[in-house]
This record gives C-alpha cells, sequence and structure tokens, in this order.
C-alpha cells in the first residue's frame, strides 16, 4: 500500500536545470568557450563539492575556471531571482496525491536555504509533510542517506513509498535504499542502469502520476 512519495527538486519539480545549462553557455561564450550548456554542464548534473570540482579541473585551466564559474553563478542566479520555472504536472500530481491521502517529502541536494525560497515562491512548499536538504545530511546521493532518513522520519517502510527522481545519482540512491523509483529525465536521456534501477520510466510527472494511479492505488 502506497503511504509516501518522495520528490527530488531540480530538475524534477523545477526546470531550473535548463536555466544553469543556458547561464553555462552564457558564461563560456564570454571567455571565448563555445558550446559549454552541452559539452560540459551534463557532466556536472547531480554532483557537487570535490567530484563537481574534479569534474571542472579536467576541463578547465585554473585560471579560466574560476573566471567562468564566477560568471555562470552570476548569471543563473540573476536569472533564478526573476522566475523559477516549474515543470509540467507538478500541481496535478500533488492535487492527485492529497486526494489520496498520501504523504509527500522532499529529499534534495540543494541546500535548506535556497530550496525553502525556491519551493516558497512557486507555491509548493507548505504542500509538503518533510522536506531534507543537502546540507543537512552527512552523504550526499548516490547515498541513500537521504531517502532511509525520510523514511525514518516519516515511519514509513520502503515497501510503502516511491521515489520520484531525475537524474542518475538520484535514481542510484533510491534504488541502494531499496525503494521503488519512477525516473522522469530532464537533460540526460536515461541509459541501461536507470532502466535497471527503476519500475518505469516516463517523460513527465503527468504520466508519472498515471503510472501510480494505474499501479499502486
Amino acid at each position: 500500500m502506497l503511504e509516501l512519495v518522495i520528490f527530488d527538486v531540480d530538475g524534477l519539480m523545477l526546470d531550473t536545470e535548463s536555466v544553469w545549462k543556458e547561464a553555462f553557455d552564457q558564461a563560456g561564450n564570454k571567455y571565448g568557450i563555445q558550446n559549454m550548456g552541452s559539452t560540459l554542464f551534463p557532466k556536472l548534473i547531480g554532483k557537487s563539492g570535490r567530484d563537481e570540482k574534479e569534474v571542472l579541473d579536467r576541463y578547465l585551466s585554473q585560471d579560466i575556471q574560476e573566471l567562468v564559474i564566477k560568471e555562470w553563478e552570476r548569471i543563473g542566479y540573476g536569472m533564478l531571482e526573476k522566475e523559477v520555472p516549474v515543470k509540467p504536472g507538478l500541481n496535478e500530481i500533488l492535487d492527485f496525491l492529497d486526494a489520496y491521502h498520501i504523504k509527500k517529502a522532499v529529499a534534495t541536494t540543494t541546500r535548506r536555504e535556497l530550496t525553502e525560497e525556491r519551493l516558497k515562491r512557486v507555491g509548493v512548499y507548505d504542500r509538503f509533510d518533510y522536506v531534507l536538504c543537502g546540507d543537512e545530511v552527512k552523504n550526499r546521493k548516490p547515498d541513500p542517506e537521504i531517502y532511509l532518513s525520510v523514511l525514518h522520519k516519516m515511519n514509513t517502510k520502503a515497501e510503502n513509498a516511491i521515489v520520484l527522481e531525475d537524474s542518475s545519482v538520484g535514481v542510484e540512491a533510491a534504488y541502494r535504499a531499496s525503494i521503488d523509483c519512477i525516473q522522469v529525465p530532464d537533460l540526460i536521456a536515461p541509459t541501461e542502469v536507470q532502466k535497471e534501477q527503476t519500475i518505469c520510466i516516463v517523460k513527465d510527472l503527468m504520466e508519472a502520476r498515471d503510472y501510480i494511479k494505474e499501479n499502486r492505488i
């Protein structure tokens, strides 16, 4: 019996990855590096901290790296201050889960300050029963800690929950937590690995809602 659905944020509920991709292109263009949004940015999706730095070090020299990243952040945060785009079907799937009295939680690698600000701006923060952020756990996805912590907080068994994820690291985290996962891919197409680690792959949150209704309700 389904009791809980756990949502990722960036790339799943909020269309922020496309914003950062565009910002990367603009930042690269400023310093004479073309198509960074298509070539380098996909390698950074789902990574943070040391892992992100390792990727950047492989592709950009230290001097240009600092300039590009500073410009990337300036452009990206500026774009998100103007608008936080929402993925299609977000409000519809939340309405659906409310109608069936299914609990909803957030598990995101993004820090709490940004998560709260963005979810409140699009009017969905208060619709979740629990929100756990990247700066509140020790290990980041693909480690299963964040999903196991949500299960513990919500007093829910893994077999009674579903995770909604867009990224491969998020899918792996859910898989390692033994929670069924529906992938809604964002900028990176799923591979055979994600096909094996998920119960289904859908094109948007509307299809995710329909799958849950048909198979878990």
